[in-house]
């Protein structure tokens, strides 16, 4: 074994001790991705989606898809450090089969909220408190398409968010109730594995 030192990267992530612990980023990385994008001078907006939208699978399919099956994997390595992306890029993800123009408008525009926020990173605080928390939430029938849900949680430990998911379910719920009693099974089952 070899000792490399203090712990700068890490699997594209750079790794900055503050007098409040460390700071985890990707800037190098997402500006990789925004010039791989050609889009390093695109404007930056302040919202990765737009409230309310859904994508459905109609539209005129996308001429390269290619190009967004690999942006959009790329976009998913920087969910590491940006739990903020996960709703979006979850959304788009779920067409890489198939991404059509408004699929490629949705990636376009999360990439115009990555150049605005690319200093962007995730704070673990030192800390001494052990106490676990967490939220989740479902979003009941929100695909146009299958009318599955969708379920987040983030988990904390103290101040820390250590643990989180979003993903569409793979059944249909028949009530709102329904869906976020199953969004907390699936919180509670990450949380019960932490503990």
């Amino acid at each position: 074994m070899k000792d490399l030192g203090v712990l700068h990267y890490f699997l594209g992530v750079k790794v900055q001790p503050t007098d409040q612990g460390l700071f985890l980023c990707q800037t190098k990385y997402a500006i990789d991705l925004l010039q791989r994008a050609s889009m390093i001078d695109a404007k930056p907006i302040s919202m990765p989606f737009v409230v309310g939208q859904h994508l459905t699978a109609e539209g005129i399919l996308y001429i390269d898809p290619t190009l967004f099956r690999l942006l959009g994997g790329a976009l998913q390595h920087l969910t590491i450090t940006w739990p903020d992306l996960l709703f979006s890029v979850n959304s788009i993800c779920q067409f890489m089969h198939a991404p059509t123009e408004d699929h490629f408008r949705a990636l376009k525009r999360i990439l115009r909220y990555i150049k605005g926020t690319i200093h962007y990173g995730f704070q673990l605080q030192q800390q001494s408190t052990h106490e676990l928390l967490a939220y989740f939430d479902a979003d009941w029938a929100s695909c146009p398409n299958t009318c599955r849900f969708t379920t987040g949680y983030a988990i904390f430990l103290g101040s820390n968010l250590i643990s989180w998911s979003f993903k569409k379910q793979s059944t249909v719920s028949r009530s709102s109730a329904e869906a976020e009693y199953r969004s907390l099974v699936v919180a509670t089952v990450d949380l019960a594995w932490i503990v």
